[in-house]
């Protein structure tokens, strides 16, 4: 086979990737956007090496997530060899530092650009808003759930990080000092070893860069002084939320005292106690419980992710939050630190309706759907008197899951509140329960296309820089669905 011929003249790659590619698609969207917040960030003339270009540097970042590579050593490597990347690039390669720089530099205006990209989907006519629905997942934190410590773990950590390193005498080794000067055999030996290692030296030099092993943790790991802030983060964090229980304990103790009182009172009045069960007295704290429970734990690499129960077991990450309109498109994401999602439909809600003012969408939102873990009366009412009002969406959150079975077939307790019984009537009508059904097709499917198509897991640590990175995620899943619709 003659593979000569066709490279007498210097190919276009352009001509190497097929019309209606995915990588067209993100290259016309990002030419489409308002990139005046990422370019204002770029300095013009000055000293230094010319800066890769910012909107090719944005188009390389959404696609690479849009195909699922998040790692920026991958991103380089592809950058390289692949076709569509090198036609993003510009037969460039920018090196796996600037790309994870670029990531964390402008994670402020990821915010503004999933808004640009929201703008670009409604004008192909996606961004179908009468039902939004709003649901969450566990992601993966960058860290390991080995990492965490008990406040008393973390003190000792940062006292053994204090000290300073032991010598070789101190380990038991020897303690070797430079060669007597008269010493020639010694001299030449180690002169001759030298000599012998200077070529793979030289090549380990260039296959990992000057000072490196290949096998270092990453730097931020690696550096002492980092250790000692997320040690800190943690001991804070371990602190705040054992003031937290401590606060929590002490209004479960005066309930408790209060109950108590109430119920001897009717005993001295009437002669016997009221019916029901005697109030139960909360456990009792200690200095490594304030609240009586279990021990309160940081985690030492991402002190901002936490422990988080899943169907598959405990997860070490962060509760992620999408609302998803008609037709997949995501409006607003956000990363909290609680573990279940009790009191986040309201302010959730009110990130869609904001975005989409933002984004130029003014189509009636009609209704928000959210399963029964999103059901808090204090939610519930204040979006049903917004709705009234005219400024927002009716609220679809069965309070149990048998208020989704046929009236009939559901037995609710005896003793509801006014909200819960509202909502259970309100689910009762056909209409209702037909649209609350669209969850399956809608929300649903959402966070398994994004763990399956593009992260299952976050490259970066820390909530705000994680926030961002969904931000980013949820661009290239709209940008997805873009290029769905459009080919």
């Amino acid at each position: 086979m003659d593979r000569d011929t066709g490279f007498l003249l210097p190919p276009d790659v352009r001509d190497w990737l097929p019309e209606g590619h995915l990588a067209w698609t993100v290259i016309d969207a990002v030419e489409m956007l308002d990139l005046t917040a990422l370019i204002s960030t770029y300095r013009l003339g000055g000293r230094g090496r010319r800066a890769y270009d910012p909107a090719m540097m944005l188009t390389l970042l959404i696609y690479a997530y849009a195909v699922g590579l998040t790692s920026s050593r991958g991103i380089e490597r592809a950058c390289g060899h692949d076709v569509a990347f090198r036609v993003i690039t510009a037969n460039q390669v920018p090196d796996h530092d600037t790309i994870a720089a670029f990531r964390v530099r402008h994670r402020e205006v990821f915010k503004d650009l999933f808004i640009e990209v929201l703008k670009v989907c409604a004008a192909a006519g996606l961004g179908r808003v009468g039902t939004i629905s709003v649901d969450g997942s566990k992601i993966a934190a960058n860290a390991s759930s080995r990492r965490n410590r008990t406040a008393a773990g973390i003190a000792k950590a940062q006292a053994e990080l204090g000290e300073p390193e032991p010598s070789g005498a101190e380990l038991g080794g020897p303690d070797l000092g430079d060669p007597e000067p008269d010493d020639q055999g010694l001299a030449g030996v180690v002169e001759d070893r030298l000599e012998r290692a200077e070529s793979s030296d030289a090549a380990e030099d260039a296959e990992h860069g000057p000072g490196r092993r290949g096998d270092e943790p990453p730097e931020d790991m690696n550096d002492p002084t980092a250790r000692r802030a997320r040690l800190a983060r943690a001991a804070a964090k371990v602190a705040e939320q054992n003031a937290a229980r401590a606060a929590e304990a002490a209004a479960q103790q005066q309930r408790y005292e209060t109950k108590l009182a109430a119920r001897n009172a009717h005993h001295a009045t009437h002669g016997r106690f009221p019916k029901g069960r005697p109030p139960k007295a909360p456990a009792t704290p200690t200095e490594s419980t304030p609240a009586g429970d279990k021990p309160v734990r940081a985690n030492t690499t991402d002190p901002d992710s936490r422990p988080l129960r899943t169907a598959q077991g405990f997860l070490q990450g962060f509760n992620s939050q999408a609302v998803v309109g008609d037709d997949q498109v995501v409006i607003a994401v956000e990363v909290v630190e609680q573990a279940n999602d009790a009191g986040l439909l309201a302010p959730m809600t009110a990130a869609a309706l904001d975005n989409l003012a933002r984004a130029g969408i003014d189509a009636p939102v009609e209704t928000v759907l959210a399963d029964t873990g999103y059901f808090t009366a204090g939610d519930i009412t204040a979006l049903d008197d917004v709705h009234q009002q005219g400024r927002g969406p009716r609220p679809l959150v069965p309070p149990t899951r048998d208020a989704l079975r046929d009236p009939e077939q559901q037995q609710p307790p005896r003793q509801e509140s006014r909200v819960r019984r509202g909502m259970r009537e309100r689910l009762a009508e056909p209409e209702a329960r037909e649209r609350y059904r669209r969850r399956k097709v809608t929300v649903e499917p959402v966070f398994g296309q994004i763990k399956n198509r593009i992260a299952d897991r976050f490259r970066v640590r820390g909530l705000v820089a994680v926030r961002a990175e969904l931000t980013l995620i949820a661009t290239a899943h709209n940008l997805l669905k873009l290029h769905t619709a459009t080919t």
